[in-house]
């Protein structure tokens, strides 16, 4: 092949990575996005024991072909199977011998993210920001709280809302589900207070009081016997930033896990219980506690460089991460050692949320959610639908979607291949 040749061919892929994704797959995303979630759950399913890893290996080989019928069906293959063959198509982009078909990888890796990952439903409903975001244990119910003070329970496949709870006279910071997910529980920024909710009457059942000023962080133990809320100061004398523990079922104050100096925007109980690790937002630390003792076991302080955001146990509790408004996310082991740094974003991280395998996590970049692998802490894919700032970010259990919600008034599912 002359060199004018090898031009050409190059200028030709470079037509098509710039088309691709748009024209060709918009019929099929159009369609996709008519399917309930049930049937598109089914397709995906379906599709994943079509191909073979062999089967993949050699469609990729294909690109290379100098017969265009043979590289075009395998193209048109590979996009067929995207949730299934993304992955291997990323990976020959940099690592296939033969530079013609790292070229095309390149090409067709953009044109299947498009298509494997996409927006399923855009729910709307509240009135202002989305602060965050819990999903019900097998995936079909989430919770949202929002600075417009309520909270509101979604079907995430239909993408309904189900009920609307009312009740806090501020903004609603922080909610989850308890252990049996008949019951919710929020906090309630400057009305001081968390609280307590029968989803199925849709009613509040107890209130939680005793915070100065405000309260952000909110969590409940796994085994429901504690819920915590996280205060929020400023310079006023009667600021304080600790961290209350109540019984749930007495009321009754257990612990006042004072240390941090800056607002405790996010605090999380680790999956067995034993724990608490808490994000001090503006003293740029994070702190790990034992539960039954009150006691601080470890002190992150400077753990970034800025304001830290938020904390996330991983599912086995044998690590945690911290996101800082120093455009770093960070892993540290359950004693609180750094073991990774994650960087490469455009903009500063606010929330996160980690998969139930542990090998991936989410994080907000500015309007977009980022989709990362923790062991190589590359940056797989960037969610870009929202129109302004993402504040929350949460898994669906089977790690195969994600919603997001924030400044633009909407949560978004998603589909996240494997």
């Amino acid at each position: 092949m002359n060199a004018l040749s090898v031009r050409f061919r190059l200028l030709a892929l470079l037509l098509l990575a710039a088309l691709a994704g748009g024209a060709a797959l918009t019929p099929a995303r159009a369609q996709d996005d008519k399917k309930d979630g049930k049937k598109e759950e089914k397709k995906d399913d379906q599709e994943e024991k079509k191909l073979t890893d062999k089967e993949i290996q050699a469609l990729i080989d294909l690109l290379g072909d100098d017969d265009d019928d043979k590289r075009k069906k395998a193209e048109e293959k590979l996009i067929a199977h995207g949730e299934q063959t993304h992955e291997a198509v990323r990976k020959a982009c940099t690592t296939h011998p033969d530079a013609d078909v790292r070229l095309r990888a390149i090409v067709l890796e953009k044109a299947i993210a498009r298509g494997a990952f996409r927006q399923l439903k855009k729910m709307e409903g509240h009135e202002k920001w989305v602060r965050s975001i819990a999903v019900s244990k097998d995936g079909k119910k989430a919770l949202t709280g929002s600075q417009d003070g309520t909270i509101r329970l979604w079907d995430v496949m239909a993408g309904k809302e189900l009920k609307k709870l009312t009740g806090h006279k501020s903004w609603t910071w922080e909610v989850g589900f308890n252990s049996d997910e008949t019951k919710a529980f929020s906090s309630g920024g400057t009305d001081k207070t968390l609280r307590l909710w029968d989803l199925e009457k849709g009613e509040e059942i107890k209130k939680f009081e005793g915070f100065p000023l405000r309260v952000y962080a909110a969590d409940m133990s796994p085994d429901d016997k504690y819920i915590l809320g996280g205060e929020g100061g400023g310079d006023d004398e009667k600021a304080t930033h600790d961290i209350r523990v109540f019984d749930v079922k007495s009321g009754e104050l257990k612990h006042q896990l004072k240390g941090h100096t800056g607002y405790v925007w996010r605090a999380r109980f680790s999956p067995d219980g034993k724990k608490i690790a808490s994000a001090g937002m503006n003293d740029n630390s994070f702190r790990i506690w034992d539960v039954e003792s009150g006691k601080a076991t470890h002190v992150g302080k400077d753990a970034h460089e800025n304001f830290v955001v938020d904390v996330r146990w991983s599912p086995k509790g044998d690590y945690l991460l911290t996101a800082g408004r120093d455009g770093k996310v960070k892993k540290w082991d359950d004693s609180g050692k750094l073991q990774k740094t994650f960087d490469g974003f455009k903009e500063e991280p606010e929330a996160l949320s980690i998969s139930q395998d542990g090998k991936r996590f989410l994080t907000t970049d500015g309007k977009s959610v980022c989709l990362v692998e923790v062991d190589s802490g590359k940056i797989i894919y960037r969610f870009e639908e929202h129109t302004d700032q993402v504040l929350a970010v949460a898994f669906l259990p089977d790690g195969r979607k994600a919603l997001s919600g924030g400044k633009d008034l909407t949560v978004r599912l998603w589909t996240v291949p494997k």
